[in-house]
């Protein structure tokens, strides 16, 4: 009897675990991105190298986008808004509904991600583009959207996010305002729990990191993102055995 109670326990948490994965849905994207032409007779450092609109009725507090360059290794961040736990600076206003703004690496990028694109010679990215994905969207009402998983903030931590598991939670002001709430579960669901979102710093500029629990079956595992300044985890596709 006692090896049957600890099976069924077992089976119990198994089934919770997947419960809780299916639960996830995904939501919208709540930006418009797009990387304009580089244009070669412009410095890199002060040209747009992605332009962003808000697309949601919410006005948004704090943005990051992952750009890579043609021809480069590694991604860098840029960055908008009021960064989460930090004094309102002067001058920073919200992306308001339907807005558009331009990210050029001058303005929005940390000071050593700006150091190194100085070196680069525009001229050998003339008529490319970057590509871009959204980091993160921060909104002001204490909701965000990270990887298309509707969050929220812990309360009195703005550097601790929890994802929304139900639609039917009080809490969940984040589809009643336009969003789109498609039927796929998430694509990582099957091996990794998405439970959160933890905001890390990253050379001065905070950024997005997951924070994911293993679930039953999967190979694949998350990885680390390193940079000069940090480690931050990407949620990553996972499948089974091929």
């Amino acid at each position: 009897m006692k090896h049957i109670g600890l099976l069924l326990g077992s089976l119990i948490l198994i089934a919770s675990s997947a419960l809780l994965a299916t639960a996830q849905r995904l939501v919208a994207e709540p930006i418009k991105v797009t990387t304009p032409i580089i244009d070669a007779r412009k410095s890199l450092a002060t040209q747009a190298i992605v332009q962003v609109t808000n697309i949601t009725n919410k006005p948004i507090e704090y943005l990051t986008i992952e750009v890579k360059l043609p021809g480069a290794t590694a991604p860098f961040m840029l960055a908008y808004g009021v960064q989460p736990g930090t004094p309102v600076a002067n001058g920073v206003k919200a992306l308001q509904p339907g807005a558009q703004i331009n990210l050029s690496v001058d303005q929005h990028a940390c000071e050593v991600t700006r150091k190194g694109l100085l070196e680069i010679n525009p001229r050998s990215l003339s008529g490319s583009r970057a590509t871009a994905k959204i980091n993160g969207v921060i909104f002001n009402d204490q909701t965000a959207w990270f990887d298309g998983l509707p969050h929220v903030m812990e309360p009195n931590n703005p550097l601790q996010w929890n994802v929304v598991r139900s639609t039917s939670q009080n809490n969940l002001q984040f589809l009643k305002v336009g969003f789109r709430e498609n039927n796929a579960s998430s694509s990582y669901d099957q091996c990794w729990d998405r439970i959160g979102t933890q905001i890390v710093d990253c050379c001065g500029l905070r950024q997005f990191s997951a924070i994911l629990v293993q679930q039953f079956g999967g190979i694949y595992e998350p990885f680390e993102m390193q940079t000069e300044c940090c480690t931050w985890t990407k949620a990553v596709g996972c499948s089974s055995e091929p």
